[in-house]
């Protein structure tokens, strides 16, 4: 749970901004993941493994949004998808936060919570996603100030609406 921990708070360094560029989509296709998704092309990833967790950190170049994905691993993978929600909406602080039915998309069956957190003393906006597919927990969290949700609100449904199991 420690990895966890760090992890999350290595995923929440944020920068300064640059002006919004049109956006290129790119198709990514984990076989790690078993799921196929679409970013845009100038964002930049990092993957990280720890024993508890497998993930691709995806960060806008101007470093307002960050979206991750990635799989729980370990024991903490056989956590039903509604505790690993709760646990991850706890370990982000998430202050302000709204658990949605169970959402298709791509045909995933996410649990999926929105709000708002505070990361790094910024106030954030997310979308938290949590999906078991083909024997993986998936998570995805996407973030960003609320300016820039709002701003970039097409481009952020898009990716998190591409989210799709590869084909068997």
């Amino acid at each position: 749970m420690r990895c966890f921990l760090l992890f999350l708070l290595l995923m929440t360094g944020l920068g300064g901004q640059r002006p919004a560029q049109a956006q290129e989509l790119e198709t990514i296709q984990s076989r790690k993941l078993q799921l196929k998704f679409r970013v845009p092309a100038d964002w930049r990833v990092e993957r990280l493994r720890t024993d508890s967790l497998y993930v691709m950190h995806y960060t806008s170049p101007d470093q307002q949004v960050q979206f991750w994905v990635g799989e729980l691993r370990g024991i903490h993978a056989t956590l039903p998808p509604s505790k690993a929600l709760q646990r991850l909406l706890n370990h982000l602080g998430a202050t302000e936060h709204e658990e949605h039915p169970a959402t298709s998309a791509g045909g995933l069956t996410f649990l999926e919570s929105t709000g708002t957190a505070r990361l790094r003393g910024r106030q954030q906006r997310y979308v938290a996603r949590v999906a078991d597919n083909q024997g993986h927990l998936l998570l995805v969290y996407l973030y960003a100030t609320p300016k820039d949700f709002g701003a970039r609100a097409p481009l952020l449904d898009q990716v998190l609406n591409s989210l799709a199991p590869l084909p068997r």
